[in-house]
């Protein structure tokens, strides 16, 4: 009976575990960084049905039985990690955010260091009129590129290549060094 019973939990595995892998994925809203963690669940998921056989053999839908059991467990792993996070004082990961500003830029870098009003003005006068209200939004006013984008109405790409172009125009000045 035991071995009838293993087969039988084997097969629904095969059958399943995608489908509860899935759905446990989505309920870590589909985040890279809890792919191993949601793989985690279902496995735990499996463990727990190995215990729990003769109601998952009994139950008229096992796969219902199984995604509920999945759920139960993936949502108290994702509390669990999250208030480590919190205890731990780890902030929201880079992966969670969909577009930031980049915090190691340069050209801004070297602005905010030197105070050098004179290398701004500088470069300002260098940059044409769609560059000036680009280098305003991303770097004054630290919008993020689709932040930069949506204000100028224009599309991501051409904010891209304008920063590399403000980029450009700073390293001729020699503002800054090795970008």
């Amino acid at each position: 009976m035991y071995d009838e019973q293993q087969i039988t939990i084997e097969l629904l595995f095969e059958k399943y575990y995608r489908e509860l892998f899935a759905y446990s994925f989505f309920l870590f809203d589909y985040r890279k960084q809890f792919y191993q963690e949601a793989e985690d669940c279902v496995q735990d998921t499996f463990e727990k049905a190995l215990y729990h056989q003769s109601s998952l053999l009994n139950h008229e839908e096992p796969y219902r039985y199984l995604k509920a059991m999945c759920k139960n467990i993936t949502i108290t792993k994702r509390r669990n990690i999250y208030r480590r996070f919190k205890k731990l004082g780890y902030p929201e990961s880079i992966d969670a955010c969909n577009d930031v500003a980049d915090a190691k830029d340069i050209v801004m870098d070297w602005i905010i260091q030197q105070e050098n009003i004179a290398a701004k003005e500088a470069l300002l006068n260098m940059l044409t009129n769609k560059e000036k209200e680009v280098y305003h939004f991303y770097y004054e006013k630290c919008q993020t590129i689709k932040g930069t984008a949506k204000a100028l109405d224009c599309s991501d790409t051409s904010v891209r290549g304008s920063i590399q172009r403000i980029r450009s125009k700073a390293m001729k000045l020699q503002i800054v060094n090795g970008i």
